[in-house]
């Protein structure tokens, strides 16, 4: 039996970009070493003396990106510090959870709140890239470079590097500022709001120097362009004003950096994509919804084998090893999936259907529960609703192997090798950013309801742009209207990188999680209070500058 994941054609398609140049050029230009930020290490700063080679060290810098958010576990480290809140689910293995091709033994993946590897991971790579954008910043001046093309460039370099910090505040809490190339392990931490406002400086150069829009950037549709800076801000200003820093000034900001987004959209080149579905197949790979994405290895011209641990993975090699010797067993496949409550909630409609299987497989795939999208209650490990958007147009392969088990035979199975494309964020965000950031700075009006009210009318196959039974009716007073925007935002970027945790985080509401989950799926003894908002610095950091300490 072919899996339902496996039906979709493949569109081939050629990214300009390949991980496997992006890390060797990238750890030629790191600076720092890959187990710690501070630990010492001999430096070798490579001189780039043109426009080529320039680009060759920025494209080094996407691969290390990327190498901070993807690995063989589809991107674990960027997710894991998403891995508290309600749309990701902790039940034994975190968030691999596993959808059944066949038999259910129960082994999954152990993930708990102690275990920081990915986090960690996380901590030292971004860091990596900050270090190699700072070296390339080093060589070049933005304000005396004459250069279009350089210094459309050094923008990309602004941009990233203030994503970067932005991750990581919003992940360990006041973590150090490094903009240049010395190593200091006397760093102090710097406060929320000195970090705040570094990244509000990277990303008003940033957009002063990127070209203006999309399809004028040096990868159309790929590397970022001025839109994606001022859409980037606008998320910048909505979490300033919100835990830890809580300056309320800020909504206006977002409220009105968003605007001027919206209002230029198409001179921007962003805009929504009618159909929910295109956000997540291979046809609309680039598309006018992205802001800024993350591409890897094209997986119809990598290496099979190799491709595990460049792209989204679909297939566990230990299991895929287990089904060459036992075909009996099956195949195990690791997806991601919300907790039991979460999926519950979750509007039933279109954008459901595609955000969620509608299958359970316990045991043989014959034998898969419906779940009619009604209530369930089971959260045993085979028995759990995976998400289905990331994986809505995956590639599979055709693959006939032989072996003596328990005589010859020979077989032909699809096997799922999953997407290749990360949304960091997408247009719909800056769409309900403006919504509910207007709504708390006292601007409620007409285009707060709109922007809302078009995320919602996709949802369920309605024209963007005419009016439906799904609109949320006017009226409503200001603390109704954004309670509906934080939930149509858990709606939409259910599962995504930069959706539901920090929107609990940023909003104090984390401590509402004994409510919005369920005791079963949450890890016990934990109190979800302050301390739980952010993850420890590392340790190996920690030993060496006591200045970072604990938040």
């Amino acid at each position: 039996m072919k899996p339902e994941f496996c039906q979709n054609t493949y569109v081939s398609f050629k990214n300009p970009f390949t991980v496997r140049r992006w890390l060797i050029i990238a750890f030629v230009i790191c600076l720092i070493s890959c187990e710690s930020l501070f630990h010492e290490e001999e430096i070798s700063i490579g001189k780039i003396e043109s426009y080529e080679e320039l680009e060759v060290a920025v494209n080094g810098v996407y691969g290390l990106l990327i190498h901070s958010f993807f690995n063989e576990n589809y991107y674990a480290p960027l997710l894991q510090s998403n891995l508290k809140g309600d749309d990701l689910s902790k039940i034994r293995g975190g968030i691999y959870k596993t959808f059944y091709l066949s038999e259910c033994d129960g082994n999954e993946f152990e993930f708990s709140v102690n275990n920081l590897d990915a986090i960690t991971i996380l901590w030292g790579n971004l860091y990596q890239t900050i270090a190699s954008i700072n070296n390339i910043l080093n060589q070049f001046d933005a304000s005396s470079t004459e250069e279009e093309r350089i210094r459309e460039i050094l923008g990309e370099m602004y941009f990233i590097r203030a994503y970067c910090y932005f991750r990581l505040t919003r992940t360990f809490g006041q973590v150090p500022i490094v903009d240049d190339i010395d190593i200091d392990y006397n760093l102090e931490k710097p406060s929320f709001v000195e970090i705040y406002s570094f990244i509000e400086k990277d990303l008003k150069t940033a957009a002063g120097l990127l070209p203006l829009s999309n399809n004028l950037a040096r990868q159309p549709y790929i590397t970022p362009a001025k839109g994606s800076a001022k859409a980037v801000l606008a998320e910048i200003y909505l979490s300033w004003a919100g835990y830890p820093c809580g300056d309320a000034s800020k909504y206006l900001q977002a409220a009105e950096t968003a605007r001027g987004i919206i209002d230029s959209a198409a001179f921007y080149g962003l805009d929504l994509l009618d159909d929910f579905a295109n956000i997540w197949d291979q046809q609309h790979f680039y598309n006018s919804e992205s802001v800024f994405s993350l591409y890897t290895t094209d997986a119809a011209e990598a290496d099979y084998y190799e491709a595990r641990s460049n792209i989204y993975s679909g297939w566990y090699e230990e299991f895929l090893e287990e089904f060459f010797i036992n075909p009996e067993v099956g195949i195990r496949v690791n997806f991601y999936s919300s907790e039991k409550k979460f999926f519950n909630r979750y509007p039933n409609g279109y954008r459901k259907d595609i955000t969620f299987y509608n299958n359970i497989y316990n045991g043989n795939p014959n034998a898969a529960i419906d779940t009619g999208y009604y209530h369930f209650n089971t959260v045993s490990e085979c028995t759990r609703v995976a998400y289905r958007k990331f994986y809505l147009d995956p590639v599979c392969r055709d693959i006939i192997m032989e072996w003596e088990y328990p005589e010859p035979i020979e077989i032909e199975y699809n096997f799922f090798i999953g997407t290749t494309r990360a949304y960091i964020l997408r247009y719909a965000s800056t769409l309900l950013t403006y919504a509910e950031a207007s709504a708390r700075a006292g601007r409620l009006n007409e285009l707060s309801y709109e922007c809302v009210n078009r995320i919602r009318r996709r949802a369920h196959q309605k024209d963007l742009y005419s009016p439906s039974e799904f609109d949320l009716q006017p009226g409503l007073t200001p603390e109704a209207f954004t309670d509906s925007v934080v939930w149509e935002r858990a709606w939409e970027l259910a599962g995504e990188p930069e959706g539901r945790w920090f929107d609990l985080v940023r909003l104090g509401k984390v401590e509402e999680l004994y409510t919005l989950g369920d005791g079963e799926e949450r890890w016990p003894n934990i109190s979800y209070d302050k301390d739980y908002y952010f993850f420890p610095i590392p340790a190996s950091d920690t030993i060496l500058n006591p200045n970072l300490g604990n938040n």
